[in-house]
Parts: C-alpha cells; structure tokens; sequence
C-alpha cells in the first residue's frame, strides 16, 4: 500500500513538461536533490521505472506514459477541488434541488440551468417533476431550493414570482371521431362516448371544465409527453398546453375541440424559494434568469 503525494505527482509532470529536472525545480520553486528525490521515492513505490536512462538523457519511459497521465488526474482534480471550495468560500451553495409540475415546459428550466452552468459553479443539481399537490410536497421532503407550481400552496409560507401564464387546450388527434367538421358545439354527452386521457394524480381543482364531468372510460398516463403520445394514437381526447401541440396544430395533425363547455383554460405558475437568507448564489443566479 502507498500514497502518491501532490508533489511526486508535480515533480513528474513538471519534469516531462519541461524537459529537464532543473527547470521543473525552478518553476515548482524546489531544490534540484529534492525533484530527484521525489521521483526515486515514486518509482519505488510503483515498482515502475519512469525514465529511459541509457542515453544521454532521460527519456519517460512507456509505463512513465501511463503513470504521467494518471498524475495529471490527480493534478487536475486537485485543482478542480481548490477552484470548489473557493466558489463555495464566496458564497455559492454546494447543491441546488428545483422541483417542478411538468406542465411548466422545462426549456424555461433548462435554458437557465444552462446559463448558470457556464458560471462554471460547483453545483450538483438535482431536477425533479412532479404533479399539482404534489410539487409543494416533494419540495418539503427533498428541502428543495426552487419550485414551479401552478397550484396556491398549503403549508408553506415562502417568497414566490409570477411566471408566464400556460394555456390549455382540449385536444384530439385529427382522425379521432370527435373532430368530424359536421360535430359542432360538442356537448358533454357526446365528450362522454369516448375515453378521456388524463394524468394519474390525486383529484385537484385546477378549474378545467372536464372536472365536472365523470367519464365512463379513461386512459390514465404519467405525464403529458405521455398523454400527447396517447392522443396522437387516436386513443382518446385531453388537455394538453399549448407548447406542446404548436407543430401538430400548425400542421392539422390535432385538432381543437369545440365544445359546449370550456375548452380553453389558462394557469399562471409561480415560482416558490426559500427565504433570503437560506439561499445561496446559485439560486440567486437563477431567480435573476427567471425573471427575465
């Protein structure tokens, strides 16, 4: 068992960079017996020669090679580790958890987590999606940082901001039975014939028309990405935000329900942190981008 110290890993590097043992110890600011000394000792505890000594002038071996670039890691992470503590010494939290409903389209998430990312912060990031009710509480179970919801909060008492408001429309896919041009003002019995595709989640009041109505047939998914798939398949008729049709509604592929009940509806997402003082430059950072 042996230790690599950071400074057989310098001497190394240092040396093969260099090209000679006296200008790595000027430049690591160390005597030239004591680089000798560093790379004997290295070799020994390898059991590895590093150099290729028959010449005139010593030459890194092949196993050298292998134990230069692993030197390098070790340098690099060493690096890497003193850049982290730094950031984290001004302030920048080591973790940032944001928990969100998957209606929020995550390209409004993702664009400022790329953003922050080029910040070259020393974040571990955590992103989670969730569903109404469900999103305030995975927020308190995982103590997330952020969260995205659409719904009023229960228990928490946290600072928020007003996102872009999501508008909803109750779709079908351009061959299902319901968008026959001669059906107009659909009424709720003729809704009813069908299967109604909706997320899996506990009952919530979110102010859709349908939640009025009881169906005798639904298609229950995960999320939305889900339930666009199943519409798409002529598998049943929904609600899906706007974002997410764009394309198909432009090309004629899903069709906009016209119905006797409300077949648009709009949501208006707020974005929830901790207080001031429990957060860190990261979620900081982020509250900026967000309002933007």
């Amino acid at each position: 068992m042996f230790d690599i110290t950071i400074e057989q890993a310098k001497a190394l590097e240092a040396v093969v960079r260099l090209g000679t043992i006296q200008k790595a110890a000027t430049e690591l600011n160390k005597g030239h017996s004591a680089i000798l000394y560093s790379l004997k000792n290295l070799e020994e505890q390898l059991k590895v020669k590093l150099f290729d000594r028959s010449g005139h002038r010593n030459k890194i071996s092949l196993e050298g090679e292998m134990v230069l670039k692993y030197c390098r890691k070790i340098l690099d992470t060493q690096r890497e580790l003193v850049e982290t503590c730094k950031k984290m010494n001004e302030g920048w939290e080591p973790s940032l958890k944001i928990i969100y409903d998957e209606i929020v389209d995550f390209n409004f998430i993702g664009d400022a987590l790329s953003k922050l990312s080029q910040k070259n912060a020393p974040i571990e990031m955590r992103v989670q999606s969730a569903h109404l009710h469900e999103v305030e509480a995975l927020f308190s179970d995982e103590e997330a940082d952020i969260m995205v919801t659409i719904l009023p909060l229960q228990k928490l008492q946290i600072p928020s901001l007003q996102l872009a408001p999501i508008h909803m429309h109750l779709v079908a896919h351009h061959k299902h039975p319901l968008c026959d041009p001669h059906l107009k003002h659909l009424t709720s019995e003729q809704l009813n014939e069908y299967t109604f595709i909706t997320i899996k989640s506990a009952p919530t009041q979110v102010g859709l028309s349908t939640e009025r109505m009881k169906f005798d047939s639904y298609f229950l998914v995960n999320g939305f990405f889900t339930k666009k798939a199943a519409i798409m398949k002529q598998l049943g008729f929904g609600w899906l935000p706007d974002y997410l049709i764009q394309k198909e509604l432009k090309k004629g592929e899903l069709k906009l329900l016209k119905t006797q009940i409300d077949h648009s509806h709009t949501v208006f997402p707020r974005l929830y942190h901790r207080p001031e003082e429990k957060i860190g430059k990261s979620t900081r950072e982020l509250l900026t981008l967000f309002k933007k």
